[in-house]
């Protein structure tokens, strides 16, 4: 009876220890880990603390404030297609001002050695394309010529070679004299008497050969005087021409100069073209800006406007970008 009693005794006091345990366990469950401490919508984890409308998750709160000012809050949202715009229009623009720049710089070289060469230029300034008319000069003499050398002898190759020699000697005697004058010197007398007398032999010789082919002796002199005009024409053609235009390379570099000015105005209408497109997007990024600022952020009028108005100034200035291209060109 007393062993039983024992044993009655040790599981009552365990009992009464697991009570006490429990007890423990449901106050500690009431007071720290109940929803009411932590999870419970009424004190932490609720939508009125931090994402309901009534706390900090409505764009009138904290979304916001994370987002911070209006600018920032349009260039994230609606302001954000139209700055990208904006700013592949900078380039372009930046990329068209080092062109304008580059073909500024290679027109005032073109220019320089124009002038340059100008200035050492001794002959007129006519157009260079003038002196194609030499070799027709050249090519009549040698027509001329060739009436005269077939009296003198037998086959029509050899009166062809002989002419045009003696086209090419003309037109070497008047080139010499041309020189002379282009280097302001006196045209020696043995010069033009060397021109006069090879005008007079070739008429004389032409006379001949139009009398031998010819029965009517008046019809021959008056072929040979109009050879001899047509001579003496030519050689004076070919002095006059190369003394009154320019070189080749003085018209090479006009021509170079008209090419570069081309290029520049080119150059600069793109340029003009990207300031105007940069120019019509930066008003629509502005209008559309004072319209977020009324709408949305409900701003007064007038400060409206003048944070529209700076920032569409301060988005679409390119005074550093040209800072930028003078400095790496």
């Amino acid at each position: 009876m007393r062993q039983f009693n024992g044993v009655d005794k040790a599981a009552a006091q365990r009992n009464h220890a697991g009570d006490a345990a429990n007890n423990q366990r449901r106050m500690g469950s009431a007071s720290g880990g109940s929803p009411a401490k932590g999870d419970s919508p009424a004190k932490g984890g609720s939508p009125a603390k931090g994402g309901s409308p009534i706390g900090g998750g409505s764009p009138t709160g904290g979304d916001r404030a994370s987002l911070g000012s209006p600018e920032g809050r349009f260039l994230a949202s609606a302001g954000k297609p139209l700055s990208r715009l904006i700013s592949d229009l900078k380039d372009r623009w930046a990329v068209a001002l080092v062109r304008v720049r580059g073909t500024a710089a290679a027109l005032d070289h073109a220019i320089a050695v124009a002038s340059e060469r100008r200035a050492h230029h001794r002959g007129g300034d006519r157009p260079w394309l003038l002196r194609l008319t030499i070799p027709l000069a050249t090519g009549a003499e040698a027509l001329t010529a060739f009436v005269a050398m077939e009296v003198l002898v037998s086959t029509t190759g050899l009166a062809f070679g002989l002419a045009v020699m003696t086209a090419l000697v003309g037109a070497g005697i008047a080139c010499i004299i041309a020189n002379r004058r282009l280097h302001r010197l006196a045209v020696p007398a043995s010069a033009r008497a060397a021109e006069i007398a090879f005008v007079v032999v070739l008429t004389l010789l032409r006379f001949v050969s139009l009398d031998v082919q010819s029965t009517d002796a008046l019809a021959a002199l008056g072929g040979a005087a109009l050879a001899a005009l047509i001579s003496a024409v030519a050689l004076l053609a070919i002095e006059e021409v190369v003394v009154e235009t320019d070189t080749y390379g003085v018209f090479l570099s006009r021509v170079r100069v008209s090419l570069r000015r081309r290029q520049s105005v080119r150059a600069m209408s793109q340029l003009a073209g990207c300031q105007a497109r940069l120019d019509t997007t930066g008003e629509k990024f502005e209008q559309h800006f004072l319209d977020f600022l009324l709408k949305a952020e409900g701003f007064p009028l007038a400060d409206a406007e003048q944070r529209a108005r700076a920032l569409r100034i301060a988005i679409c200035r390119t005074d550093q970008i040209g800072a930028a291209a003078g400095g790496g060109s």
